[in-house]
């Protein structure tokens, strides 16, 4: 991707850590005027709670919007240079609701303007886009609104970012009360589903309440290793540890993360909220001072994500790190922690997750639709073959060497027109004919990848809807029971018999539970299709796997809608919970249950997404 001002360069890494964003607040008059004059962009109808920006004119007004007092989010998506939409504002405007605005803006002239009217690092271009928070102008730090590019970001990512920057403004209410506890790491799923285990037994779900946005709270936790933090209810929030580098002096071993590779230079950074620590290629090829080793590259030998040995180099008060010489002898020097009390940010041996990069020029994305966020049956698994994780990990190989069949053609290029002698000029030609070939039979076999790709999707596609027709098919109809709670049960019970194989039967076997008087009611005008899915997500309520489910995104209901509200408790005791049956669908159904004080569910009622009645 090009830089803003048109120079090719790598990406900025510190623009791309994993953080939050935020949309426009109550200028409404002004939306509406920015709609009447823009009611298209790129041949997508704008929302009623859009507005787009072409030109500089308009630049001052959003600016003011951006850094002033505002009540909501403000989420800025910029086009692509062919001026298309890489994140889909509509798309991200129906998930977010009403809670934050959003506001499109053209690259070119427009984008140009808003970099000189914005703090350094918070402009957006290119077709990437970024969430402000309300209070944006109070503190202007980029690392409060990081820019997510589409090629390393989903439409998730954005909205997750937007949604944990809205502040509820409420009437004060007595904080609640906490306490700073001990407890020990049990499982670590995801941004969600953490859970630790206190001193006395119980268990507690870890938040990122204290966390801030730059920082991974997954990254920052290890099973079996101890977590500290504040104790609210049954929810633990851990607090960043501070980033103090000076405990680092010359000499030391230590671990870092690779976060950028170019030409010239690897980036190494000790701690996120650490500023990006250079390396050129003397510190990481050894003997590039004396000539050696001329022919290999700084991404040869590192790349971005690794976890790798360095040096500390201390120059006064400057830091500086260095592969070269690194002893692996040496004992380590513990890397910083995350959390305050909590285990090393780094563990040799193991590296950053890489995301998966689509290709923006000539080649279509790898996945363009999204998958059903129910895991398929054992059925589905052996009947259609899935190839998402094998193929792009082959396409990104590929992708690598094309490349380095590129910089290779290039490098040739450059001796071509410096060399003098007619053989060798013979001899370079020669192999640019070979590799342009290779280069093109490379492409030939992307291009075939693609298409099996292609294919397998569609017959994926296919299985997937002769299972839709077929579900239902074995059902029994309720009318032939004696009443509505055996039939229910019988169909929980052939749910879970089908769902889950021989090995998990006693691992995950359906514990008690109870039917509510208006449960039964609230499934009467499902279809066949939302009725399994229903029937699924009882099943892992009841087996207890919703929690382990991302997709089920459980929490417990409120009394009001602010995050401060008191959760809701009936008043035998019994807790109030919420799981998705669907998501990313019309009119997506939810799940609510009760948890009784003995650990019984009691099913309550399938409700539209925007029913929050227990």
């Amino acid at each position: 991707m090009k830089s803003h001002r048109g120079i090719l360069a790598p990406l900025p890494v510190e623009l791309c850590a994993e953080a939050q964003g935020h949309l426009l607040g109550d200028s409404r008059r002004q939306s509406r005027r920015q709609r009447d004059l823009k009611p298209r962009v790129g041949g997508r109808k704008q929302t009623m709670r859009m507005r787009h920006i072409e030109s500089a004119g308009a630049i001052a007004e959003l600016a003011e919007a951006i850094l002033g007092d505002r009540h909501k989010p403000l989420v800025l998506i910029s086009t692509t240079g062919d001026g298309a939409f890489a994140f889909d504002p509509d798309q991200i405007a129906r998930e977010i609701g009403t809670e934050a605005e959003i506001a499109t803006i053209a690259t070119g002239e427009a984008t140009y303007a808003l970099e000189h009217a914005l703090p350094p690092k918070s402009h957006v271009f290119g077709g990437a886009a970024r969430s402000y928070p309300a209070d944006f102008g109070a503190d202007p730090d980029w690392r409060r609104s990081i820019l997510r590019f589409p090629d390393r970001h989903t439409s998730d990512v954005l909205i997750e970012d937007a949604l944990s920057q809205v502040v509820v403004r409420s009437l004060a209410t007595a904080a609640p009360r906490r306490t700073w506890v001990s407890a020990t790491v049990e499982r670590v799923s995801g941004a969600s589903g953490n859970v630790a285990r206190l001193a006395n037994g119980e268990r507690a779900m870890i938040v990122a309440d204290s966390f801030p946005p730059y920082l991974s709270l997954t990254e920052a936790l290890v099973e079996g290793e101890p977590v500290e933090g504040w104790l609210t209810g049954r929810d633990l929030a851990p607090e960043p540890a501070n980033a103090d580098l000076s405990c680092f002096e010359a000499g030391m071993t230590t671990l870092a993360r690779v976060v950028k590779v170019t030409s010239q230079r690897a980036y190494l950074v000790l701690h996120p909220a650490g500023s990006e620590i250079p390396l050129r290629r003397r510190d990481v090829i050894p003997g590039a001072d004396a000539g050696e080793n001329a022919d290999m590259q700084i991404a040869d030998v590192v790349q971005v994500g690794h976890t790798v040995r360095v040096r500390v180099l201390r120059t006064g008060t400057s830091l500086g790190l260095s592969l070269v010489g690194v002893d692996a002898e040496v004992p380590l020097v513990a890397p910083l922690p995350l959390l305050r009390g909590g285990t090393p940010w780094l563990r040799e041996g193991i590296n950053a997750e890489r995301t998966p990069v689509t290709e923006t020029a000539d080649a279509q994305p790898l996945e363009v639709t999204s998958p059903d966020p129910t895991p398929p049956s054992p059925a589905q698994a052996t009947a259609t073959p899935t190839p998402r994780a094998a193929d792009a990990e082959a396409l990104a190989e590929l992708r690598d060497e094309v490349r380095e069949l590129r910089g290779a053609f290039a490098r040739l290029g450059r001796e071509l027109r410096a060399g003098t002698d007619l053989e060798t000029l013979d001899r370079l030609r020669d192999e640019s004919t070979g590799l342009s070939s290779e280069l093109h039979r490379e492409r030939a076999l992307r291009r075939e990848r693609d298409a099996i790709i292609s294919g397998l999707r569609q017959e994926l596609r296919d299985a997937r809807t002769t299972r839709s027709d077929s579900v239902g098919a074995g059902r029994t109809e309720q009318r032939a029971w004696p009443n509505g709670d055996d039939w229910l049960r019988y169909e929980v019970l052939a749910t879970w018999a089908t769902r889950t194989i021989a090995a998990d039967k006693s691992r995950h076997a359906l514990s008690e539970y109870t039917i509510g008087p208006h449960f039964l009611q609230s499934m009467s005008d499902l279809d066949e299709r939302q009725l399994e899915k229903a029937l699924r997500t009882v099943v892992d309520v009841v087996t207890g796997r919703v929690a382990e489910i991302p997709g089920r995104q459980l929490h417990r209901l409120r009394e009001g809608e602010g995050g401060s509200d008191p959760y809701v408790v009936r008043a035998d005791g019994a807790i109030s919970w919420r799981a998705s049956i669907e998501v990313n669908a019309p009119s997506a159904r939810r799940l609510h249950y009760w948890q009784l004080p003995g650990g019984t569910i009691e099913l309550s009622r399938v409700v539209l997404h925007d029913d929050m009645t227990p």
